[in-house]
């Protein structure tokens, strides 16, 4: 029948009526439903719905695939709502097995192996007749209307919370002023006491850094007798004779660490009530604090978190080869899915990846949005804004495995022997593979890290142990410890090492040199290869070559 206006009365010569149109007391025949407006829609409101560029992309289905299946002739017989995880997608399955409604693609991904999945429009007639509606409808109305109850109670408890912080905030006011003629005498005393273990603790210190400058002063004195002396071989030999007693009265120890690492003063507020302030001396107690030892980390396992995704070939788990942190998400290699994957830290969930051309082994911040990561023979660089994305990349002429980047250099591993020095051009400023005895420095160059604490490079290897270098890659030493075989490594915010042993199953801290302070996770989940620290939240992050990433609370243990 043709589409026309007609009164009220006459609404039983259709089957299906335009929705917009009784709105406005007319009655036309409807051609289409859409599904997102879930409504019928007659000729002119169809054209008119189509025209509309926020509507074009609504989807309209024949009337002839509506079963009103013993429902009002106005409502379809199939579900309208649409999943809240998958956009565009209709609550349209349904899982008996855990009594849940959920879209097509929900069901593949979280209801592969439940066989009771049903279709909602298919199977409506014995669902809902299964189904207690009034009761699920009054449930939801007493739920409601306790929420608004607990709503208003907790307006007014909030309102009482602001009141009392008002009437605190006067109290204080009052207090400050009454006791302010005591407070301005006990403020300049205490400050005076800072003073004092201030310059106390400075002295201390400018007395030791007096001692390192005349000790580089004689060392560059002795130097400059090497080069007057060069063919004078008496002269060669008295230099000689002269730098062995001068490196020798310095000491090793004296070359590694100094007395102090940390020194600072502080001031812990008295604890005493306003009836004994007047006879106080100070505010509180002052002293002068210095350490020469690093805290050691407490590691507590929180979660495991499944880092697969579903293109991830089934052939091959995910192999985790390196981390980094950027803002509160965790970027990754997958080295045998050839992928780049990101973690959001709050919800533990992965938003997003970006393919790597090849086999991508390291991953290392070298911008506030940017990573290069060391791939066959490339370094590429990948943007990180709402998505990864390829930017630029670096051709070099050996394989690149790992890199730790530093005001404007790349240093760059192989996995075999030697340590590469670069700008950010690709310009190659050095190549170490030996120490200056000519004995080579490597067996296999892995992971690498820069300290910023102390300006330190620490390359691992796994055979050798962790080989030390200044920021110029000129060789220090190479820490050798049974308990300390890396191949993962990173720096948290105080300049602590944490090392990663794949073959000992263990993750251990050292100080800011590399000397092991203890072993704060033992036998791992199976082999660690890579570590990285979010330090403003304490959380550690730790791959392996498997589908897991493994996160640590740490706190530091007291014991």
């Amino acid at each position: 029948m043709a589409a026309s206006s007609l009164s009220k009365a006459s609404e039983e010569t259709f089957e299906y009526i335009c929705t917009p149109c009784a709105g406005d007391d007319l009655i036309k025949e409807a051609l289409k439903y859409c599904v997102e407006c879930q409504q019928y829609c007659c000729k002119d409101c169809l054209t008119s719905h189509r025209r509309i560029s926020s509507l074009k992309g609504h989807s309209f289905l024949d009337n002839s695939s509506v079963k009103p299946q013993g429902q009002p002739r106005a409502l379809p017989a199939f579900p309208t709502k649409q999943c809240s995880k998958h956009v565009g997608k209709i609550l349209d399955m349904y899982c008996e097995n855990h009594d849940v409604v959920c879209c097509y693609a929900c069901a593949a991904e979280d209801h592969k192996s439940c066989k009771d999945m049903v279709s909602v429009s298919d199977n409506v007639d014995r669902l809902y007749s299964k189904t207690d509606t009034y009761k699920a409808t009054s449930e939801l109305s007493y739920t409601l209307g306790t929420m608004n109850k607990l709503l208003t109670k907790t307006d007014t408890i909030l309102k009482q919370l602001q009141d009392s912080k008002a009437t605190a905030i006067k109290v204080i006011s009052d207090f400050r002023v009454e006791m302010e003629k005591f407070l301005k005498k006990l403020e300049e005393a205490s400050v005076t006491e800072i003073e004092d273990e201030y310059k106390k603790l400075e002295a201390q210190i400018i007395e030791e850094r007096k001692t390192y400058e005349d000790s580089i002063a004689d060392l560059k004195s002795l130097q400059q007798l090497f080069a007057q002396a060069a063919g004078n071989i008496a002269q060669l030999f008295v230099c000689t004779k002269l730098a062995e007693k001068k490196y020798t009265t310095i000491g090793e120890d004296g070359m590694k660490k100094g007395k102090f690492i940390q020194a600072e003063v502080k001031f812990l507020p008295s604890g005493e009530l306003k009836s004994s302030i007047e006879q106080m001396v100070h505010l509180g107690e002052a002293s002068a604090i210095s350490s020469q030892k690093y805290n050691k980390y407490k590691a507590t396992k929180i979660c495991a978190i499944n880092v697969r995704l579903n293109d991830d070939s089934s052939n091959h788990n995910c192999s985790i080869l390196d981390i980094c942190i950027v803002d509160d998400t965790v970027i990754f290699t997958d080295y045998m899915h050839n992928k780049l994957k990101r973690l959001d830290i709050s919800s533990s969930s992965l938003i997003d990846y970006c393919k790597i051309p090849e086999n991508p082994f390291g991953v290392c911040r070298v911008g506030e949005k940017e990573v290069a990561v060391p791939c066959g023979n490339v370094v590429q660089f990948v943007s990180i804004h709402e998505r990864l994305s390829l930017s630029r990349s670096i051709k070099m002429k050996h394989k690149c495995y790992s890199l730790a980047h530093s005001n404007g250099i790349m240093y760059i591993t192989d996995q075999y022997r030697s340590l590469y020095m670069y700008d950010m051009s690709g310009n190659l400023l050095k190549t170490v593979t030996s120490d200056s005895c000519g004995q080579p420095l490597f067996i296999c160059s892995n992971h690498i890290i820069f300290n910023d604490k102390n300006d330190r490079l620490f390359v691992c290897d796994d055979k050798k142990g962790l080989v030390c270098f200044n920021a110029r890659c000129d060789y220090i030493e190479t820490i050798t410890d049974p308990d300390v075989r890396p191949d993962g490594v990173c720096v948290d915010g105080y300049g602590n090492v944490i090392v990663a042993n794949v073959g000992l199953n263990t993750i251990v801290q050292c100080d800011q040199n590399g000397q092991k302070c203890g072993i704060i996770v033992n036998q791992t989940r199976k082999r660690p290869r890579c570590v990285c620290i979010h330090h403003g939240l304490s959380k550690m992050f730790v791959g392996y070559s498997s589908d897991i990433v493994e996160v640590y609370n740490l706190t530091w243990n007291n014991d």
